[in-house]
């Protein structure tokens, strides 16, 4: 039976685009792909996520790779990128349909600072536990991360389910006996399918 619904963060509670949001920092389709392709590059986010990359450390190294003109911009995008994470339609009722019969939990690559910008997403304030990366210093699909939440919150492998829009993040999630779901951004289709499952009615 499950009890426990444990949900991903970016491109599942909150859209998540690099163009999109660069957007609002810059002037220009061109400039809003070139800042969106370097200043929010995997090589750097995915140190955020692990908790191993400062803010100024960040700055230094992409305006290295930044024309002048672009500099500013990178540094209000460092400051307010996730202001421009709108909630994925439909998937904050979600949330609260779910939270009537179980405990919803969030497990996401994402940098420290997602606790204290949280209520920029509705739903995180219905969460009974949040596990973030750049806290934890541990990232997905790493095993260890699963079972730290599983073990911080007293949780049983077999009465949670994952929903993560990321093939390798449901896999790993599986390999500790966590049921997976990967989402496509389809709320109506993963709503039928906790349907099934009796986790909403």
């Amino acid at each position: 039976m499950i009890k426990n619904v444990i949900f991903d963060c970016g491109k599942v509670l909150a859209q998540y685009d690099e163009t999109y949001i660069a957007s609002f920092f810059t002037d220009n389709a061109e400039d809003a792909e070139l800042l969106g392709r370097v200043g929010m590059a995997r090589k750097y986010w995915d140190r955020f996520d692990r908790g191993d990359l400062e803010e100024e450390e960040y700055l230094k190294l992409v305006k290295e790779e930044l024309p002048l003109r672009l500099h500013e911009s990178v540094e209000r995008l460092s400051e307010g990128w996730i202001d421009h994470c709108d909630s994925v339609p439909g998937m904050a009722e979600l949330v609260m349909d779910v939270k009537k019969n179980c405990k919803v939990f969030l497990l996401s690559n994402f940098n420290k600072k997602l606790r204290q910008e949280a209520y920029k997403i509705p739903a995180l304030k219905e969460f009974d536990g949040l596990v973030i990366s750049g806290e934890v210093k541990m990232v997905k699909p790493s095993h260890e991360i699963y079972r730290y939440l599983l073990d911080t919150y007293g949780l049983k492998a077999e009465e949670c389910i994952f929903v993560d829009d990321n093939a390798a993040n449901i896999a790993a999630g599986e390999a500790v006996g966590i049921r997976g779901y990967l989402f496509d951004g389809d709320v109506s289709k993963l709503r039928t399918h906790l349907l099934t499952l009796s986790i909403i009615s």
